[in-house]
C-alpha cells in the first residue's frame, strides 16, 4: 500500500530542513518529471499549451516550459498574474528563454482544440474555496474548452478545481494523466475526483519518495493489488470444518440473502447456512437457492462467523435476535449491512459488542448509521464529500469495530487504543459494480474470510481488492451480475 497525506505542501517545508534541500530544487525536479511525461507521449514539434496560476503551481508550469520550449511549440498562457516570489522568478527566466508567455485572454478555443498536450499548472495542492479573480470567466470558459477537447490532459499535482478535502469546484479541469509532486494526495481519491484525475503518476522532488515521505506521518493509506491476501488452501490434512461455518440473515429480500451465501462459499468458507428465526424455511420457499447453501430457522452449536443485514427488513425483533447472539456470542465475528444501518438498537449494540465488527454501509445507510449512533445528521452528499472525516469520527466512537463504507472508491477505516485512527482507500473499483446485488456479494465474500481466521480489518482489505479487482473481468461493464460477479471472483 502507499501513503496518502492531506496536505502535501508541509511534506515540502520539512524536506527543506531535514535534507537540505530547497524549494527551486524541487520545483526544477518537478518541471523534469512533468517534461519526461510529455517527451513520452507526444513527437517534437508537437503543440503544447500550459495554463499557468499565480502561485509555486504556476512556477512548476513556467520552469516546465523553459525545459520545452527548444524541442516544441509552447505556449504559456497566464491565467493569474505571477504574484508568488518563485513564481516571479520562474516567469522571468521562461522569458529569457523566449518562451511565448500570453494573457490567458488571447487563449481560444480554435487553438485549445488545434494543441496536442495542455498542461493544467494553475492551482495544486491547498485549493480550497471556489476559482475567482479578474480573469474568472475566461478561465472557467478556457476549462470547459479544454475538458471538451481530445489533447492529452495533464495535471500538475492537482487538477485544477478539486480541494484539498477532495470536493470538486463548479468549474474543474479533467486530466488524463496527474503527476502528483512527491507523495499522493488523498483529495485525489475522493469518490467524485475519480472522474478528474486519469492516471496518477507519482514524482520524486529530488530525494526517493521513500524519505520524502518519512519526515512526516499519515493515517492514510492507498491500497494495491498486492495487498489482496487470497483464502488459498495451504494445508491439505483438511475438512470443511477447517474453513469456518457461515450464517447468513435472510429476511424480507431473500434474494440478498442467496447472493451474500453464494459469494461465502465461493470465497472459501467450509459450510454456508441461510437463517431465518422463528420461521419454517427451506429450499422449497427458494426455488432458485443451490443446493449447496443450507438453510435454518436457528444457529447451530458451531458458529464462525455471521453475516446480517442485506435484505432483513427492519423489522426491530427480527435485528435484535441477531444482535443478542453477537453479544452473546462474542467470539463469533460478524458484518452488519444495508438495513440494520437504520435499527435504533444498533448504537446499544456496538457499546456492548466488545470485540467489535464490520459494517458497511452505502453512503444512504451510511448517513442513517451516524444519525441512529447519535454522531450527527449528515446529508447523502455529506457523506460522499466528506467521508475521511465522518469515517474518523465514527472509528474513534466505536474502537476495534472497521468500517467500510463503499462507493466509486470504497473507504476502510479503524481506530484501536495501539494504533490510532488508519484509512485505507481502494480505487481499484470499476463502474461495472454499480448493480445491485453487488453489495451483497462483498458482504458475503467478507464474511468468508472472517469464518478463515481472517482479523476484521485484513477481511475487509482483502474482500474489497478482491470484489474490485474482479470487476475488471467483464468486456463490457453493463454486464455485471451478482453471480456472474462471483464467478470473476473465483477467477482472480
Amino acid at each position: 500500500m502507499q501513503k496518502l497525506f492531506l496536505d502535501s505542501r508541509k511534506l515540502d517545508s520539512l524536506c527543506v530542513d531535514s535534507y537540505g534541500l530547497t524549494e527551486e530544487i524541487m520545483m526544477e525536479n518537478a518541471a523534469s518529471s512533468l517534461d519526461s511525461v510529455i517527451r513520452e507521449k507526444v513527437k517534437k514539434g508537437s503543440k503544447i499549451i500550459i495554463l499557468c496560476g499565480s502561485g509555486n503551481n504556476g512556477a512548476d508550469g513556467y520552469a516546465l516550459s523553459r525545459k520545452l520550449v527548444i524541442d516544441f511549440d509552447v505556449r504559456v498562457y497566464k491565467c493569474y498574474e505571477p504574484s508568488g516570489s518563485m513564481c516571479i522568478m520562474q516567469y522571468q527566466r521562461a522569458e529569457k528563454a523566449s518562451v511565448p508567455c500570453i494573457s490567458i485572454n488571447e487563449l481560444n478555443k480554435e487553438i485549445i482544440l488545434n494543441s496536442d498536450i495542455i498542461v493544467d499548472c494553475i492551482f495544486g495542492s491547498g485549493f480550497h474555496g471556489d476559482l475567482s479573480g479578474e480573469n474568472l470567466s475566461k478561465i472557467q470558459e478556457t476549462l470547459i474548452n479544454c475538458n471538451n477537447s481530445n489533447s492529452f490532459k495533464i495535471a500538475c499535482d492537482v487538477p485544477t478545481g478539486i480541494r484539498m478535502d477532495g470536493t470538486i469546484s463548479d468549474y474543474a479541469f479533467c486530466a488524463d494523466m496527474t503527476v502528483s509532486m512527491g507523495a499522493l494526495k488523498l483529495s485525489l481519491f475522493s469518490d467524485v475526483a475519480k472522474d478528474y484525475i486519469g492516471d496518477v503518476k507519482c514524482v520524486n522532488l529530488g530525494i526517493s519518495r521513500e524519505l520524502f515521505e518519512k519526515v512526516s506521518t499519515t493515517p492514510y493509506y492507498l491500497l494495491d493489488k498486492t495487498d489482496l491476501v487470497l483464502p488459498f488452501r495451504k494445508k491439505r490434512f483438511v475438512n470443511k470444518g477447517s474453513f469456518g461455518y457461515v450464517y447468513v440473515a435472510c429476511g424480507e429480500k431473500i434474494g440478498a440473502g442467496c447472493i451474500a451465501a453464494s459469494a461465502a462459499l465461493r470465497f472459501g468458507a467450509g459450510l454456508v447456512t441461510l437463517i431465518r428465526p422463528e420461521i419454517s424455511f427451506s429450499k422449497v420457499d427458494v426455488p432458485d437457492l443451490s443446493a449447496e447453501i443450507l438453510t435454518s430457522f436457528e444457529f447451530s452449536e458451531r458458529v464462525d462467523a455471521v453475516a446480517v443485514g442485506m435484505g432483513l427488513g427492519h423489522e426491530e425483533n427480527n435485528i435484535k435476535y441477531y444482535f443478542d447472539y453477537l453479544i452473546k456470542n462474542q467470539n463469533v465475528n460478524c458484518i452488519l449491512d444495508a438495513d440494520v444501518c437504520y435499527s435504533k438498537n444498533l448504537k446499544n449494540f456496538l457499546n456492548k459488542r466488545e470485540k467489535g465488527c464490520i459494517l458497511t454501509p452505502h453512503p444512504k445507510e451510511f448517513s442513517s448509521l451516524l444519525k441512529v449512533c447519535d454522531i450527527g445528521e449528515y446529508s447523502i452528499q455529506d457523506c460522499v464529500n466528506y467521508r475521511p472525516m465522518l469515517i474518523e469520527k465514527f472509528c474513534k466512537k466505536y474502537p476495534n469495530t472497521v468500517l467500510l463504507v463503499k462507493g466509486a472508491n470504497p473507504m476502510i477505516g479503524i481506530f484501536t487504543e495501539a494504533e490510532g485512527f488508519s484509512l485505507f482507500v481502494n480505487n481499484l473499483g470499476q463502474p461495472s459494480l454499480a448493480k445491485a446485488g453487488s453489495g451483497d456479494v462483498l458482504s458475503g465474500m467478507i464474511c468468508a474470510l472472517l469464518a478463515q481466521g481472517y482479523t476484521p480489518l485484513n477481511a475487509a482489505i482483502s474482500g474489497s481488492l478482491a470484489h474490485a479487482l474482479a470487476s475488471h473481468s467483464f468486456k463490457n461493464d453493463y454486464a455485471l451480475t451478482p453471480y456472474s460477479l462471483i464467478q470473476a471472483v473465483a477467477d482472480l
